[in-house]
């Protein structure tokens, strides 16, 4: 019998059960939906899935079976630990792997000691994760760099990794990422620094960070929202009408659920999954949201299947918002159904009618494998899409990471960036009716691995830039590298600077983003509220041992990015992806959800909200509602001049939409002012027909609605309460 066929035999017969007992009727689109989701997850072949690792180990276990050579055996066996350790059973991954070390010796199995040497790596990973089995999650915080009040209640596993690493270290000193490794594994004991030998200490001057931001502290499970889960999505927006913002997350397993937390007002949040409607909406690794019907709810998007390959050929999801937060599966229906691996998708009217187009980035594969095209999905203004990508010249193949809307020539038309991985990134112009790419032209197709991306006016000069980050790191020495000045051989996000001629220049090393940071989930806010905007990138990869801190960015006056990370307590060492930036109580600074957990099957943890703590800078929270423009009047570019209380005026720049690529915030802007007195005006350039409409007698510290087309803004209340009550 074929391996695959072993596999998949056993997964069918384990697969958990999706469907719900006297759950509430969903409506029949959206049970089609769900049941097609659920009927992927039924037939999902491990031999294609590689996340699939229980069921791959209980399909290559089977082979022990037959008569194998001494070697063969072993080899088989460090095949069947590391699927039950990327698994979640660590356990049981330390117990195959320590046979194995000791059969070897016993038999005088012939291999090299680097045999052992990466023996003894993996069984130093499998150590330090023993004890997550019961929770479901790793046994450790982990919020970087731990201290020696932070230590594991479980301290055998890291003890023993300590043991292996050093061993490994005796040997080959100048292995960086063991070197890595060691020290963490000494903070899980709390004994970080003084217990590590002086000869592999990274001293903690390497992690200090380069200014006092504050700390920032997770408050998931207080409020309620601190879900379990593997890589995905999160959205924040007001999806029930009532003023508070609410959290959609997801999560990349063929059995995991979309998860809705409405916001109570009262420092928790409650459930909603099964009332929005949302029951079998299965996987998702990214979430986009927007107002494509121009009704005034916000509705949803999930897409599916990135990293995957051809096993990725998996449907998204657009989930029109019925209103009150009740969503309806409407995606064969508006004709955006289509069967490709894909991660990123952006909303924005490409051609000014004022209803929201969605381009979708689809990941392609090199040949043989079949292509799989982007689509740009125009919006008929009628519920429905036609995609037109090929007729208007954006039919991209790539393996696409990222993707976002911005007009960076100011022309008034939206223009369309994408980052590939292993390939050069994509700029095009919209010439109005039809796109040209000019990336080379306009100096913007590095690197040639990247991930997350997103437009931003980083300096407010009124000229949005463009951040892309880099993706690579071949070498895990790059790790320790990083932190010790040695030579890195991975790549650095590029900070390109509009010049304000079609052009841009890379400024990452003059403004200090050129650090090696190994991005995946990534958005932009405004931490402190001075009216500059500050990064988050998650970091990490789907290997066990890539365990590096998330890293966040101060931007200190448009000049340069200070590494605020352990400042700030931003540092999980857990995978990060999906950010969203929001402020959920209202106090007007914005706090931070993250979406944590990574790829392989027993590789999850707890997402996690970060309270901002306050820096007392004024701020300025702006509904921008289009009127010939689309509702939420994404695309439009806002200006606020302010008075400082040294009497100079200054001008704060910002663009309606979510973000970033990976991770949606809130369409409403949450604009912080700084050490502004007083507001002299406020000026948005609508989508569409780029007329200006200013706007006066706005004060800081306040929300307001602006209408198009209405000269008046609106006072808009919001309802302010304490997001931690109990501290």
């Amino acid at each position: 019998m074929r391996y695959g066929s072993i596999c998949f035999i056993v997964w069918a017969a384990v697969a958990p059960v999706v469907a719900q007992r006297n759950a509430p009727t969903l409506p029949p689109s959206s049970q089609a939906m769900a049941t097609y989701l659920a009927g992927i997850a039924r037939t999902a072949d491990p031999v294609e899935n590689v996340y699939m690792n229980r069921a791959r180990a209980r399909g290559i276990s089977s082979l022990l079976q037959r008569k194998l050579a001494p070697q063969q055996e072993m080899q088989l066996r460090v095949k069947i630990a590391t699927e039950l350790l990327q698994g979640g059973m660590a356990q049981e991954a330390v117990a195959q792997l320590e046979y194995v070390y000791a059969e070897i010796k016993k038999k005088k199995v012939p291999v090299k000691e680097s045999y052992f040497r990466n023996l003894r790596d993996l069984l130093g990973i499998a150590y330090l994760r023993v004890g997550g089995e019961k929770s479901g999650v790793p046994p450790h915080d982990w919020v970087f760099p731990m201290g020696p009040g932070e230590a594991t209640s479980l301290p055998a596993g890291p003890r023993k990794a300590i043991e292996l690493y050093e061993s490994n270290l005796k040997g080959a000193p100048d292995e960086l990422a063991t070197r890595w490794l060691l020290n963490i594994a000494y903070m899980t004991l709390g004994e970080y620094p003084d217990k590590v030998p002086a000869a592999w200490r990274i001293p903690p001057t390497a992690f200090a960070s380069e200014y006092a931001i504050g700390r920032f502290v997770d408050i998931a499970a207080a409020a309620g929202v601190d879900a379990v889960g593997h890589a995905g999505g999160s959205v924040v927006d007001d999806f029930d009408g009532d003023g508070l913002l609410d959290i959609v997350a997801s999560s990349r397993g063929l059995t995991d659920p979309l998860r809705f937390f409405r916001n109570e007002g009262d420092g928790t949040f409650d459930e909603w999954t099964e009332r929005a409607g949302l029951r079998g909406q299965l996987g998702g690794l990214n979430l986009a949201h927007a107002d494509y019907d121009n009704d005034g709810d916000r509705d949803l998007l999930v897409l599916r299947g990135a990293w995957m390959g051809e096993a990725g050929r998996h449907p998204n999801s657009l989930l029109q918002n019925q209103g009150g937060g009740a969503f309806v599966d409407a995606t064969r229906e508006a004709g955006v159904f289509s069967l490709h691996p894909t991660h990123s998708a952006a909303w924005g009217d490409y051609d000014n009618d004022g209803w929201l187009d969605l381009y979708v980035g689809n990941e392609s594969s090199p040949a043989p494998r079949p292509p799989h095209p982007c689509e740009l999905f125009r919006n008929n203004g009628d519920g429905t899409f036609s995609d037109v990508a090929a007729a208007v010249g954006v039919a991209d193949v790539g393996f696409v990471k990222g993707l976002v809307w911005g007009d960076y020539d100011n022309d008034g038309m939206l223009d369309l960036y994408l980052s590939h991985l292993n390939g050069d990134n994509v700029l095009y112009h919209n010439e109005g009716g039809h796109f040209s790419e000019v990336a080379e032209a306009a100096g913007v197709s590095e690197p040639y691995v990247s991930f997350p991306t997103w437009f931003w006016d980083y300096d407010n000069d009124g000229w949005q830039d463009i951040l892309v980050a880099g993706f690579d790191m071949e070498d895990l020495d790059d790790m320790a590298a990083v932190y010790l000045d040695r030579p890195l051989g991975a790549e650095h996000p590029r900070l390109y600077h509009n010049r304000g001629d079609g052009t841009f220049a890379d400024v990452a090393t003059e403004t200090g983003l050129d650090r090696v940071i190994l991005p995946m989930g990534a958005n932009f806010g405004d931490l402190d509220n001075d009216g500059w905007l500050d990064a988050y990138f998650g970091t990490g990869m789907p290997d066990l041992r890539a365990i590096l801190p998330n890293r966040m960015f101060r931007n200190a006056g448009g000049q340069r990015f200070q590494d605020v990370t352990t400042a700030g307590g931003f540092g999980t060492l857990q995978k990060g992806h999906g950010i969203s930036f929001a402020d959920f109580d209202h106090d007007g600074d914005q706090d931070i959800y993250q979406a944590l957990g990574a790829a392989f099957e027993g590789d999850v943890y707890r997402n996690a909200l970060l309270e901002n703590p306050g820096h007392g800078h004024h701020w300025l929270t702006l509904f921008v509602q289009g009127t010939r423009a689309n509702r939420d009047g994404i695309g439009a570019r806002i200006q606020v001049r302010v008075v400082t209380v040294a009497g100079a005026t200054r001008d704060i720049y910002a663009t309606v939409g979510s973000g970033g690529s990976f991770g949606s915030s809130p369409l409403r802007q949450e604009l912080g002012l700084g050490n502004a007195m007083a507001i002299e005006f406020v000026e948005v350039t609508w989508p569409g027909d780029s007329v200006r409409q200013r706007f006066a007698g706005l004060e800081v510290d306040r929300a307001y609605r602006l209408i198009e087309g209405e000269q008046a803004s609106q006072r808009v209340v919001l309802r302010r309460f304490d997001l931690s009550p109990g501290d």
